[in-house]
């Protein structure tokens, strides 16, 4: 007999865990999503496309007038720093992420600390976000606020007219489907 060098490998992690890891991590790519795509968004000045829009606080992001996103985008990178800084961390986060998918024996409990990091740093650019976004509102004068209002309004009429989140939805100022 000849003995083997190689040394007996763990149980293998089951279907199910393997699915809901997957699961998970999908959804924390989609909170990173939010948050990157709401600060992409408040980093112009134009309308992006389809599906950007539909990203954070895309349809509340294209009813600010320009002064009001330049000094929103301005604010949160005075609060939260560089945005370059930020996607080299999401970068690195991820390839982490890779990295931990593919290792033998895989680390389940390395995979979940690296997925909950991802979670929070993207719910608390969410967070920062929301809170500028109230603030930049309170500050906003009467008149001011029933006109981003009406921006709003027409921006979710334009996103359920061509088969977005609220299609077949959103219509006119009771602010409810149907109204």
């Amino acid at each position: 007999m000849s003995d083997s060098s190689t040394p007996p490998v763990g149980p293998r992690s089951p279907l199910w865990m393997k699915i809901a890891l997957g699961v998970s991590l999908a959804l924390n790519l989609a909170v990173a999503g939010m948050a990157g795509g709401a600060i992409w968004r408040l980093q112009s000045d134009g309308q992006p496309p389809g599906p950007v829009r539909d990203l954070g606080f895309g349809p509340f992001a294209a009813a600010l007038s320009p002064a009001d996103r330049a000094a929103m985008r301005k604010e949160f990178f005075e609060i939260r720093g560089d945005f370059r800084a930020m996607r080299r961390e999401m970068q690195q986060d991820f390839a982490q992420t890779l990295a931990a998918l593919r290792a033998e024996p895989f680390d389940q409990a390395g995979l979940q600390a690296m997925l909950d990091r991802q979670r929070t740093r993207g719910a608390e650019a969410a967070a920062l976000g929301s809170r500028l976004l109230a603030a930049r509102i309170a500050a906003m004068s009467p008149d001011d606020r029933r006109a981003f209002a009406d921006r709003l309004e027409q921006s979710l009429s334009r996103r359920s007219h061509h088969g977005g989140p609220g299609e077949g939805g959103y219509r006119g100022h009771g602010g409810h489907p149907g109204g």
